[in-house]
């Protein structure tokens, strides 16, 4: 199987052209408040993805492609709803998914026909879709660090959002929480990072400095187990004065300050 590539590389020089803003937007309509910048961003480059998209489904179907947008509305109103459908999907998984298109489509795919080919990316990077990684996590919530996870972002991304969070509150809130954390983690998989679950032995060692006493004064003011702040405690593990260890260490002070904790962290 050929690596996914990027898709500024598999389109180039065509997405040049076609890269800049559609003229459509995916902000819903009837909205009076003014999106943040953030989802600024994030809308521009979902369509810039999809211009990048359009550009590759041409470039591969011709004459199919024509005629399967006849006219300039026609595809306006088409990148919209394609739009709506990829928010949030990031480039490796489409780049994949593009190639896997044309090897199983003559003509160009619909909407539904490509999300199906997306599902089969996360598989290629040895991710479960958002969906099975979600019902991973809330059946492994109780002692998640004895689990053998399908994929250590399964295990980070249900930290991020909180044991006792998935064990307390129902799907409808649950869902999206974990969603958004699962993303940040396939990006990083995606974009090569190695994660690796700490072993159990974090919470039960109490000989690490300042181990035992800071899981327990962090787990009372967040008012959560101790299993919950654990994994962002995993820098202590790493040398002392490296680079590294500060990099973790800083993460997880940015990680406890959202949560709500007050204190600081040791070097």
């Amino acid at each position: 199987m050929k690596e996914p590539q990027p898709i500024q590389q598999i389109i180039n020089p065509i997405a040049s052209k076609l890269a800049a803003p559609s003229p459509t937007s995916t902000t819903q309509t009837g909205s009076e408040r003014e999106p943040t910048q953030a989802q600024q961003e994030a809308e521009q480059r979902t369509r810039v993805l999809v211009n990048m998209l359009f550009a590759r489904f041409k470039a591969i179907y011709t004459h199919k492609f024509a005629s399967a947008y006849a006219s300039t509305e026609e595809v306006k109103l088409a990148k919209r709803e394609w739009a709506i459908a990829l928010k949030g999907f990031q480039e490796p998984l489409l780049a994949y998914a593009v190639e896997r298109t044309k090897e199983k489509y003559a003509w160009p795919p619909t909407i539904s026909e490509f999300l199906s080919v997306i599902q089969t990316a996360y598989r290629a990077y040895g991710l479960p879709e958002p969906r099975r990684a979600y019902m991973e996590a809330c059946s492994c919530r109780h002692k998640p660090q004895e689990k053998a996870w399908s994929h250590p972002a399964v295990y980070f991304a249900g930290a991020e959002t909180g044991w006792h969070f998935l064990s307390t509150e129902d799907e409808r809130t649950s869902w999206p929480v974990f969603e958004k954390h699962y993303t940040v983690y396939v990006d990083k998989v995606i974009n090569g990072e190695k994660l690796v679950i700490p072993k159990s032995v974090l919470i039960e060692d109490k000989s690490a400095p300042v181990l035992g006493s800071l899981l327990s004064e962090i787990a009372t003011e967040l008012q959560v187990s101790e299993s919950d702040v654990a994994p962002h405690l995993y820098y202590l593990y790493k040398t002392h004065g490296t680079k590294i260890r500060a990099q973790y260490r800083e993460h997880a002070l940015e990680a406890l300050k959202k949560l709500g904790y007050k204190g600081g962290l040791p070097d």
